[in-house]
């Protein structure tokens, strides 16, 4: 009864260390509410609005069907038409178009079915990653336009290709982006309480006070851990009603579930930044530490670049990184209202990081003891 005592006043003082200014509170809350709400809406995946143009050398039926395409598309922009192959090159080179599409004279006879009907297609590279998701959806709009012109000319007008979405029928990019951006946002806020509020009071000299104190090095820990844990919900539990309600995120999964990954995913969070707090010194040294892990935790987490898509030692590296397994859990929970077997090896990794973390801070502080 004593240790839990002692570990509550600690815990008591923590608290109102991290709340007793107004402007702590204020930077505690209100930052990751603004962040959400702002990411949700500027953070997307999706290509929209990419300027287009078509050089039509053909000027019949078949061709303005194909203008009438791309400019159904909610993904270009039509601008107006090329004049030539010299307009086409200026207006790429002065970024006032990112795609052309260049319909030869012949488009029209071929078409009718004498020939394979060819279009060109360009797009300005200098961004790669825009230039190949335009290239992907012009390609798919002339799919389907080969595929219609296929129906008309053979016995098999009635046959239609039909996709669907299973858990995302409108392929609504937001159901997505919006958890990845809450546990982002999340190991961010964690890891600067944490790391943070010990290098502030080494600074003040008040954590030199606390080691003179009969209280051993795992339970200053814990109860730095626990702190931040019971402050950390509460802006948790706002941003899941700006996600559930604000942004109307469906959500088909467990309450319970979602609490248990959370509260697993803070642990790991909160142990990694007590880890980078006992190899610092100062809140500087302890900032530089936070950047060096969150570039290569956000970059490499599968939010942005698809995992397969990385060499395999960076996969396995990676099964450190808490932000992969929340990416990979938290939308599983909300859209596909997966069980606890089907995330037990998320669970299995993020306690794993915890522990380890964890250890490797109390050897540290210890050491230094």
């Amino acid at each position: 009864m004593n240790v839990l005592y002692r570990l509550a006043a600690l815990l008591r003082k923590e608290l109102l260390q991290l709340v007793k200014s107004p402007k702590m509170r204020m930077s505690l809350f209100v930052p990751p509410i603004i962040q959400l709400a702002l990411l949700g809406y500027a953070v997307t995946l999706d290509l929209k609005e990419v300027d287009c143009a078509v050089l039509d050398r053909s000027q019949t039926a078949e061709s303005r069907e194909v203008k009438e395409r791309f400019a159904g598309s909610p993904t270009f922009t039509m601008q107006p038409d090329l004049e030539s192959e010299e307009d086409l090159k200026s207006r790429m080179e002065n970024r006032k178009i990112q795609l052309a599409v260049v319909i030869p004279p012949d488009f029209a006879r071929a078409a009718s079915g004498h020939s394979v009907p060819k279009v060109q297609v360009l797009v300005d590279g200098r961004n790669a990653s825009s230039a190949g998701m335009a290239l992907f959806y012009a390609a798919e709009i002339l799919r389907d336009y080969a595929s219609d012109l296929t129906s008309r000319s053979t016995n098999f007008g009635s046959f239609r290709v039909e996709t669907r979405g299973w858990h995302n029928p409108n392929f609504n990019m937001q159901y997505f982006m919006v958890p990845t951006l809450l546990v982002l946002i999340t190991l961010i806020d964690v890891l600067m309480i944490s790391a943070l509020s010990i290098a502030r009071e080494r600074e003040e000299g008040t954590f030199e006070q606390l080691r003179m104190t009969p209280f051993g090095t795992w339970e200053l820990l814990f109860v730095k851990g626990l702190a931040t844990f019971c402050i950390a919900m509460g802006p948790i539990t706002i941003c899941l009603v700006f996600t559930l309600f604000w942004f109307q995120v469906p959500f088909q999964g467990s309450w319970f579930l979602l609490a248990a990954l959370l509260g697993t995913f803070l642990s790991a969070s909160i142990s990694i930044g007590l880890f980078i707090s006992s190899l610092t010194r100062n809140l500087q040294q302890s900032l530089i530490g936070i950047f060096l892990v969150i570039v290569p935790f956000s970059m490499l987490s599968g939010m942005g670049t698809p995992l397969e898509s990385m060499p395999e030692g960076f996969q396995t590296a990676m099964l450190a990184n808490p932000l992969r397994h929340g990416i990979e859990a938290l939308p599983r929970i909300f859209l596909e209202g997966v069980g606890f077997w089907e995330l037990s090896h998320i669970f299995f990794f993020l306690l794993s990081i915890a522990l380890t973390a964890f250890c490797l801070a109390y050897v540290s502080f210890a050491r230094q003891r």
